[in-house]
Parts: structure tokens; C-alpha cells; sequence
């Protein structure tokens, strides 16, 4: 892998992934059932320290039953229209685990503050907590980022090989910009 020049203005991935976390609503994750591979897209939140993804999905839908059998899973993100380069990607691994009735109240509530900062968008969108608990259709899921992954736009403009560079995860989740 191609070190990242001094001074480019791609270097800084930690600022990087943060704009992708902060930015990009959604994720297209990777899972495994029976009967093969998935990928599903969801609309999600970033919290941080641990860094962890959060969404809301049909708990019969496919990709949830596959993580409810094989929790482990990848995904990615991306942005177009980003400063610079014009597009940004991550990629990384985790584990996916659906919210505990329990926490469910604080769960919806980060997610939809989150999702929505504006309180009148997010009371047209906001669904009601009996939907994410017992017989209700939706679960919270929340992925445990492992392992995080950006294009390494630097080595791209020298070379135009599309590879990737690992970010560490300790900086990243212990940015500070979200809970």
C-alpha cells in the first residue's frame, strides 16, 4: 500500500471517515444465510466510542433473519458530491446484534434526534416504541464496528489503483462529535 503524501488534503482520514459518519445516511450491509449471500441497504445513525452503527429494519426481513443466525457482517458507505475528490467510501466489518426491549427507549429516541435534528421532520417520521418491541414488526440493530476501511483517494490520483486504507478505530470512535 502507497503511504499518503504529507500535506494532502486526503490524508487526514479520521476527518475523512467522521464527514462519512456524520453525512452519509446510508449503509449497504453484507450478510450470510442459508441460502447465500445478501446485501441490504438501511438508513442509519453513527455512535460513537465504541464506534457503532444503529438502524431500524423489518426483523422478518431477510438480511435480519440472516444476522440473527450469523451475526457478523460487512458493509460500506459512500458519499458523492464530497470537497476535493467529489466522492468518498468506507468499508468495513462488524457485528450486528438487535436492541434489547429494554433499551429500546433510548435507542429510538438518539436514532430519530439524530436522524432528524429538525423536531418537525422527525415527528412526520417518528414511529411509535411499540413498533421495535414484542409483537411490532421493526427491531433496532446496532453493528459493533470492527474494522474500517477508506478508498485511498491519494493513491488513486498517483496511480489509479482503487485500493484501501485501514483507519484506527480508536481515533475514529473517540472523535467526540457523537454520543
Amino acid at each position: 500500500m502507497t503511504a499518503v503524501t504529507a500535506g494532502s488534503e486526503y490524508a487526514d482520514h479520521v476527518a475523512r471517515s467522521t464527514h462519512l459518519l456524520d453525512h452519509g445516511r446510508f449503509t449497504t450491509l453484507a450478510t450470510l444465510g442459508e441460502d447465500g449471500p445478501w446485501a441490504s441497504t438501511v438508513n442509519f445513525v453513527a455512535l460513537r466510542d465504541p464506534l457503532r452503527l444503529l438502524y431500524y429494519s423489518l426483523h422478518r426481513s431477510k438480511h435480519s433473519r440472516n444476522i440473527e443466525a450469523r451475526p457478523d457482517l460487512a458493509g460500506s458507505v459512500h458519499l458523492l458530491g464530497t470537497p476535493g475528490f467529489g466522492l468518498d467510501g468506507a468499508q468495513f466489518t462488524g457485528h450486528c446484534e438487535a436492541v434489547a426491549a429494554s433499551e429500546v427507549p433510548w435507542h429510538r429516541q438518539v436514532y430519530y434526534e439524530l436522524n432528524h435534528p429538525d423536531p418537525e421532520v422527525r415527528a412526520a417520521w417518528l414511529l411509535p416504541e411499540s413498533d421495535f418491541t414484542g409483537d411490532g414488526p421493526r427491531r433496532f440493530y446496532v453493528v459493533r464496528v470492527h474494522r474500517w476501511w477508506l478508498l485511498d483517494i491519494d493513491r488513486w490520483l498517483a496511480d489509479k489503483h482503487d485500493t484501501r486504507v485501514e483507519v484506527d478505530l480508536a481515533r475514529l470512535a473517540t472523535d467526540g462529535r457523537r454520543p
